[in-house]
């Protein structure tokens, strides 16, 4: 619940650790026991979920949509998503409306 509330400022361990009065440590291993994940990629998943979510269902700029999470810039933005999709946010965009 934390992630969902505080994915789009927050993005470091250390602050959802310290939300639950544990160490960043203790936090990664019992995330990383109970799920097989690390409590980045769960962030990250949180992150992309929306993105794409814009990407599909709005016209907001990529740039709007890097500004709305939380992006330093759009480039930044686009090298995150292209990490983890596999493709630039335009791309994904342009096949989610041959593919609706």
């Amino acid at each position: 619940m934390l992630i969902f509330k505080h994915y789009r400022n927050e993005r470091s361990v250390s602050f959802y650790a310290e939300k639950l009065f544990i160490t960043p440590n203790y936090l990664s291993e019992a995330v990383k026991q109970a799920t097989g994940k690390k409590v980045t990629d769960l962030v990250a998943g949180a992150i992309l979920l929306d993105a794409k979510a814009q990407l599909k269902s709005t016209t907001h700029t990529i740039q709007q949509i890097s500004d709305s999470l939380h992006f330093p810039n759009p480039s930044f933005f686009a090298k995150y998503f292209k990490k983890y999709v596999g493709v630039s946010p335009k791309v994904y965009r342009e096949s989610e409306q041959d593919h609706p």
